[in-house]
């Protein structure tokens, strides 16, 4: 966690009041930070089950941090801005060698020292000097260079100022991380490969602010991945590999973590962004408008209010029509939030998000001999999206002697429509039977989503530490769908040829505990697990002229509801070994599950439920800094097993699809990440990938769908990377900056067919940024895909209709303007 005051730092010399009481370690600092204005970041596993000295009289914020740290085996280091970041002490220096300085006490530094070196950084990475970076992947706040998961953190803002808004402009800044998108234009991730495709409940979990998002069960064929703007963000964490224990279901795959920007108690700021873009094969520029405000009510009490608007450039012509840029997207959101700290060993904190995204059209580019680049031939009106996400959330937290208890609730709600035109495969049909040869496939998709999860945190002795909760969820989706018919001419909607509405309720009950054993000052020992149990139920009812064509019955058909219920338990077990106190070494067993459930068609030959799936996850990671803190690395080498996949199918005497538990899989690679600070304001990162995710038996002999042991996963590449230079650089009263990136994806497999796959090719992707901040002005410019790179993400064989795809954005460049007060 991170405590501050209002001011700047103040120099080093100057002497405080101080009548701090011998306490938990934890609010010792939060006096400490109150009262000589000083910023200081840990995490709070780093100081839960110790004690801080009393410290009572006046003194300089070194001498007192000497007397509240001693003995403890803490340490601060200064880091960039003068925030001091607490760390274990060097065991060397424990044992009296000679360390580093940023091993030591801030008063061991010097006090002349300490100010040379704040005159040298100013707000310039310099060697041996990095921002830590505070994560909570593992429900506590940790150092992410501690976390001994696969762990990403992208910042939001960095995210605005290079236009990097959605998922598919920032998925290639993450190892493993594999982005696909359907015909509906809905994105659906992967992560190491953990995938079968776009149209089965997803294999990633995503939270906004540790509340689940979503539906946990597949619905309709339809589970977009949420696409939140950073606009509303602190930053996002990637995890990587199966992470069921701490966070439950359809996280066998991975977990994506969206944090929102918490209110701060002691200090009045606001942010102001304005930005404009052109985007190549687009008539009309996009644009961007945010603002956000900080506001302490008393000295208990701040609320944070933000909101914005974008306008993406659209770039796609639609010939049937004649209508330029169809797939202009706008985006429109804001939150609320407030946080009440009446006291140092409470808080509360409310939040409300609202987020709208919508296009009128398709972003699908139809690849046929008589259209050009960037053109499809659709019916008008169709092709078009409309999504809102409300998530409202509460967040209480108390400490209770040593005993840390937490309660999390949260409701969310998620709203889609769609349409996309099917007259390519219906139109003959429609207009033998209606004299009607345009048809429409169009849904909307509503899902609720209440969660509850108390945890508590504390040590047990002075070597455990033990987290333990409940969790609970309710979900239901409401959604309606079918064909419709559409005048080809007018483009009018004439009736509804066949709505099928379903009523879906999941609900979930866990018991977790995670416990974490110190065998030494260097080597601690994670165990965890959680039970989890499920109850589904599902029914869905069809209407229409067209349900005797394809139920075989008269209309309406009304099916008996189906409901079923399943157990799971996930573990995980983690050694970790800390070389130093800056390089750590780690294994980890883990595993993730995906809910089962009932099926959404019936039939003879459809059986009405299907069983859960499993990831089991075997991996060695390293993580570390180097060179006084100039070089940071994270590696790791991984096998997963994965069992009874779950993959979904189409009856062929029905045509109606249905999901079953067809196969086994395996993923199995290599990660890496270096980042190095070679010089005065430069930073250089470069990560690779090697993974090989495929099946490791074949799908049934009576599947539709045909892949035989050894084929690959949808959408997973062999082999990915991407490399970055940044160097920053004093410009007149501020600070300059210069930044390129370079990804690349390699060629991957589309979904599972009756015969060939799809193949997509592989692509690279450049993005540049350059800028200057000066005192509270800042200005970005930016090109992204600066080569116009043309990456295939989905559409094709396996999807309809078979020659459309979906693209990366074309070249996109624009500035960005922002104001801090």
């Amino acid at each position: 966690m991170a405590v501050a005051a209002p001011a700047p730092l103040l120099a080093q010399q100057q002497t405080y009041a101080f009548d701090i009481p011998a306490q938990d370690l934890g609010s010792a600092l939060r006096n400490f930070a109150q009262v000589s204005r000083q910023q200081v970041t840990f995490s709070g596993a780093l100081v839960r089950g110790k004690r801080g000295n009393a410290v009572s009289g006046t003194y300089t914020a070194p001498q007192a941090l000497d007397r509240l740290l001693a003995g403890t085996g803490l340490s601060v280091r200064r880091a960039v801005r003068g925030v001091l970041v607490l760390q274990r002490t060097a065991p060397a220096a424990q044992e009296g060698s000679t360390a580093s300085p940023d091993a030591r006490t801030t008063s061991a530094l010097g006090e002349q020292a300490l100010q040379a070196r704040e005159a040298e950084t100013g707000d310039i990475s310099v060697k041996g000097e990095t921002d830590e970076i505070v994560v909570t992947a593992q429900k506590r706040e940790e150092r992410l260079q501690d976390v001994p998961v696969p762990v990403t953190a992208l910042s939001a803002d960095r995210l605005v100022e290079s236009n990097r808004r959605r998922l598919e402009d920032y998925y290639t800044a993450v190892p493993g991380l594999n982005f696909s998108m359907d015909n509906r234009g809905s994105p659906s991730m992967a992560i190491r490969g953990i995938t079968t495709g776009a149209y089965v409940t997803p294999t990633v979990g995503f939270t906004i602010d540790d509340v689940p998002y979503g539906s946990s069960v597949v619905v309709s064929s339809f589970s977009p991945a949420p696409d939140a703007d950073p606009n509303e963000l602190s930053r996002i964490e990637i995890l990587r590999g199966p992470q069921g224990t701490l966070y439950g279901a359809s996280s066998l795959g991975g977990l994506i973590k969206y944090v929102t920007k918490a209110p701060e108690l002691l200090e009045t700021n606001g942010r102001i962004q304005a930005g404009l873009s052109s985007t190549s094969y687009g008539d009309e520029p996009g644009y961007s408008v945010s603002g956000a405000i900080n506001l302490p009510i008393g000295s208990a009490l701040a609320v944070r209010a933000s909101g914005f608007v974008n306008s993406d450039a659209g770039y796609v012509d639609n010939v049937t029509t004649g209508e330029e840029d169809v797939n202009r997207t706008n985006v429109v959101g804001g939150r609320v939030a407030a946080l009440w700290e009446p006291f140092s060993r409470f808080s509360l904190k409310l939040g409300a998000l609202f987020q709208r995204r919508n296009s009128d059209g398709s972003s699908q580019v139809n690849l046929l001999p008589s259209l050009d680049r960037f053109q499809h031939a659709y019916l008008g009106g169709l092709g078009g999206h409309d999504r809102k996400v409300y998530s409202f959330t509460a967040h209480a937290n108390a400490e209770l002697g040593r005993l840390d208890l937490a309660s999390i609730t949260g409701y969310t709600v998620g709203e889609s429509e769609d349409s996309y035109d099917v007259s390519a495969a219906l139109g003959g049909l429609t207009g033998a039977l209606f004299g009607v040869s345009g048809v429409a496939f169009a849904e909307d998709n509503k899902t609720r989503n209440f969660s509850q999860e108390i945890r508590a945190t504390a040590p047990i002795g002075s070597r455990l530490e033990l987290l333990a909760g409940v969790f609970y969820t309710h979900q239901r989706t409401d959604a309606n769908g079918g064909f419709v018919l559409v005048d080809p001419v007018s483009y009018d909607r004439v009736s509804q040829a066949l709505d099928q509405r379903i009523d879906q309720e999941y609900s979930e009950a866990a018991l977790f505990a995670d416990l974490t054993i110190e065998i030494s000052d260097r080597f601690d020992v994670q165990i965890g697990g959680r039970w989890s149990s499920n109850e589904q139920s599902y029914q869905i009812s069809s209407f229409g002229p067209l349900v005797p064509i394809f139920l075989g019955a008269p209309s309406p058909v009304i099916a008996p509801e189906v409901e079923s219920q399943d157990e799971s338990f996930t573990y995980l077990f983690t050694p970790r070994f800390r070389v130093t106190s800056d390089l750590m070494v780690y294994a980890r067993l883990a595993s993730g599950y995906r809910p089962g459930g009932p099926n959404p068609n019936q039939s003879a030959a459809i059986p009405a439920t299907f069983g859960p799936d499993k990831t089991r996850n075997y991996e060695i990671g390293l993580k570390g800094e180097f060179l006084d803190r100039s070089l940071s690395v994270d590696a790791s080498v991984y096998y997963v097993d994965w069992r009874d996949i779950q993959i979904s199918l189409l009856d062929q005497a029905t045509f109606l699809t249905y999901t079953a538990n067809a196969s086994r899989g395996r993923s199995q690679g290599i990660e890496f990440s270096i980042e190095a600070r070679p010089i005065r304001g430069m930073t250089a990162s470069l990560w690779g990938v090697y993974n090989d995710s495929e099946l490791t038996r074949p799908l049934p002999a009576n599947s539709s769908a045909f892949a035989d042991a050894g084929d690959r996963l949808p959408y997973s590449s062999r082999y990915s990377a991407a490399a970055s230079l940044e160097q920053r650089f004093p410009m007149f009263d501020g600070t300059g900056l210069i930044s390129g990136s370079v990804a690349y994806v390699g060629k991957r497999e589309g979904e599972f067919t009756g015969g060939a796959r799809q193949l997509y090719p592989s692509y690279t992707k450049i993005d540049f940024k350059a800028g200057f901040e000066i005192k509270s002005w800042s200005l970005n410019m930016f090109v992204n895909n600066l080569t116009n790179s043309k990456g295939v993400l989905g559409g094709g064989l396996g999807t309809f209709p078979a020659f459309s795809f979906n693209y990366i954005r074309p070249r996109t460049a624009g500035i960005n303007i922002t104001r801090t007060f």
